[in-house]
């Protein structure tokens, strides 16, 4: 039932598998800075039945979203519409016991902002926010690199070098370690990540030199995440021939690679710059976890 009734004030609505033609009508206003959306539609068709999809009309019009992860914890809001998104955020701190204890925010950053005047309410405190920017590059503007056949997808026997530099990764981004916070889950998403073939590294006699894995992919658009090279063998070019690789090979089924870096990770943008990406839009990531107070 909306939450709202004035004819032309957001309604917000609860979004299931009747809806998915105008959900990817919506988000295809923007098929690359959505692709994470949208791949998870096209994946599950607004029916997997512990996440939740809802959404804002105005004069029967969809013109705002939010989508809760029950398993990941990822609330992620896209829409223009500022008045719809708050009217989201209020709605999702109603319904947040779906979400697990350690949840996180990311999307366009007003989006974000606007889901926050209302989201998550009290009982938690937010851990870590990033303001982040949203890069991409197509086939056509990639600067080519020396082909890197040493670059391969994980597999099983790797587990224990992407478990390790998974943490790693995390800690020097995030500022945990997914062993301590979330063991049982780490530990599966590692497992996948050597099943699936979401995951490229490239390892040698030093041990793991790169790695990089896809978060989401559909034929518009890949977003890559996790790009990491051990500190110790940084600045030596190894990053920017290992993302031209996974770029160049993901680019032959998909039109645009796509990814969010943090706005003061310096030395990243300027890597992903040299490289052909150019910004999209400014982007948000908001970390939140049980505390007292309202966040």
């Amino acid at each position: 039932m909306p939450l709202h009734s004035a004819p032309y004030s957001p309604a917000v609505v609860r979004l299931g598998p009747g809806d998915v033609i105008e959900t990817l009508a919506f988000l295809g206003t923007h098929l690359v800075l959505h692709v994470y959306l949208n791949a998870l539609v096209l994946r599950d068709a607004l029916a997997r039945p512990r996440d939740e999809w809802w959404g804002a009309r105005r004069g029967g019009r969809l013109v705002a979203l939010i989508y809760m992860g029950a398993n990941t914890g990822a609330v992620l809001p896209a829409g223009d519409d500022l008045e719809a998104l708050r009217a989201l955020g209020a709605m999702a701190s109603s319904r947040r016991e779906v979400l697990p204890p350690r949840f996180q925010l990311i999307g366009p950053r007003e989006a974000v902002a606007a889901v926050r005047a209302r989201f998550p309410g009290d009982g938690t405190r937010m851990r870590l926010e990033r303001d982040q920017l949203y890069m991409s590059v197509t086939a056509a503007t990639l600067v080519r690199q020396e082909p890197l056949p040493e670059l391969r997808p994980a597999r099983r026997e790797d587990y224990a070098i992407v478990y390790e530099t998974g943490a790693a990764l995390r800690a020097e981004e995030l500022l945990e370690d997914p062993r301590e916070t979330d063991p049982i889950a780490y530990a599966r998403r590692a497992e996948e990540d050597c099943r699936d073939g979401h995951t490229y590294v490239w390892r040698d006699a030093r041990g793991l030199v790169f790695r990089a894995s896809i978060s989401a992919r559909t034929a518009d658009a890949v977003q890559v995440s996790g790009v990491y090279t051990p500190p110790a063998l940084r600045n030596r070019g190894i990053a920017r021939r290992g993302l031209a690789e996974v770029c160049t090979r993901l680019l032959e089924r998909s039109a645009t690679c796509c990814l969010f870096v943090n706005a003061v990770n310096t030395p990243a943008v300027a890597l992903y710059r040299r490289l052909g990406f150019v910004e999209l839009a400014p982007w948000a990531s908001a970390f939140y976890e049980p505390g007292g107070g309202a966040a």
